[in-house]
């Protein structure tokens, strides 16, 4: 397992409950589907972008908060794609009152790789035509299987030079198997570790071994660095500050 360069752990504070956002939003065009709103933070002048993937809640304060911690901290572009256009899951509905399919019927209704295959493209087709030149993508839970399955995807497989899977949700082992670029693997103690491992085992597989790095949370919970946290938490935020830090290290090593 790679190391990942971390100085800045012991002087970064912990994540803020009360976070206000200092990015601001666009409206992208997606041929043939919904305009897609994206939440933007950085220098539009980088060279360098990093395209994040939230959970099923969608848009939250506490993920614009990490993508502006990564912008300021490694001088990115980050944009957030609305892929479910306002409507993701209630976060008040959960466990869901009316169970679990329910609740996975609705996202895929509304994230679908139907439809977020196509906005992934506009967003990407939007940074080059801004001249940036390398692109990295990060996936919460739902978006680490958005980034499995554009690995998987021929018109999507090269959009990204490096990705991050964070607290990744249904994934199976034969997910590690569609990755050509550097790979950082964050789990939470949330996840099925049998399958964390094995993808890993076949990331060592690759070529791209050298640059892959993991780094398991085992104390927090599924969701610990996203929307599903509590940054009141002194102890979730300094995981979640923690988390950003790795995908910092990385996507700096390998963009």
């Amino acid at each position: 397992m790679a190391d990942i360069p971390n100085e800045q752990c012991c002087t970064i504070p912990p994540f803020k409950s009360d976070y206000k956002p200092v990015g601001r939003t666009i409206t992208l065009q997606v041929p043939g589907g919904e305009d897609l709103p994206v939440y933007v933070t950085g220098s539009e002048g980088a060279k360098i972008a990093l395209v994040g993937i939230y959970d099923i809640f969608g848009v939250h304060p506490n993920t614009q908060q990490g993508a502006d911690h990564l912008a300021q901290q490694c001088g990115f572009q980050v944009l957030l794609p609305d892929f479910f256009r306002g409507k993701g899951w209630d976060m008040n509905d959960m466990p869901p009152k009316e169970g679990r399919e329910k609740m996975q019927a609705y996202i895929q209704s509304i994230g679908s790789w139907e439809i977020v295959g196509p906005d992934l493209l506009a967003t990407v087709e939007h940074l080059k035509r801004q001249g940036v030149e390398s692109i990295g993508a990060y996936g919460f839970c739902f978006g680490g299987k958005k980034l499995a399955q554009a690995a998987a995807s021929p018109a999507h497989s090269t959009l990204f030079n490096a990705v991050a899977l964070v607290h990744p949700t249904n994934l199976s082992p034969s997910d590690g198997d569609l990755f050509t670029v550097p790979v950082a693997l964050i789990p939470s103690g949330g996840e099925d570790q049998t399958v964390m491992n094995a993808i890993w085992e076949k990331l060592q597989e690759k070529e791209i071994a050298g640059k892959c790095v993991r780094k398991d949370f085992l104390e927090g919970h599924h969701g610990f660095a996203s929307s599903r946290s509590d940054w009141n938490n002194p102890k979730l935020a300094g995981m979640a500050r923690d988390a950003y830090e790795v995908m910092r290290g990385f996507f700096a090593a390998n963009l």
